[in-house]
């Protein structure tokens, strides 16, 4: 899949583990960015099916709420096992967790 770096929000480093829902199943990742418009994350062991759209579930350090998103895979690669989501639906709760998050770890 091609990579394109098109952030142009704020981002900040995360290092979270998070569910990846594809096709109904969770599997296991880890959050190393995030902003208000996606997240990426590195995969562990999936299977070699692609979803294009994935459900996400997530916690933010300092937090025990359990955020969700949905997410369109957006930048793939093989060698890191790195994915690129981009958010397609934020409920309000979570954009807010979202947003205050960034507020506290910007430069």
């Amino acid at each position: 899949m091609l990579q394109l770096d098109r952030r142009t929000n704020h981002r900040a480093p995360l290092d979270v583990l998070a569910n990846r829902f594809l096709d109904g199943y969770p599997y296991l990742c880890r959050a190393t960015d995030i902003s208000t418009r996606g997240i990426r994350l590195r995969r562990f062991n999936e299977p070699s099916a692609r979803s294009r759209y994935v459900g996400l579930q997530f916690q933010l350090p300092g937090s025990d709420e359990i955020l969700t998103a949905s997410g369109e895979v957006v930048s793939s690669d093989e060698g890191t096992q790195a994915v690129g989501i981009r958010f397609t639906h934020l409920s309000p709760k979570t954009r807010a967790a979202i947003e205050r998050y960034l507020s506290h770890r910007k430069s």
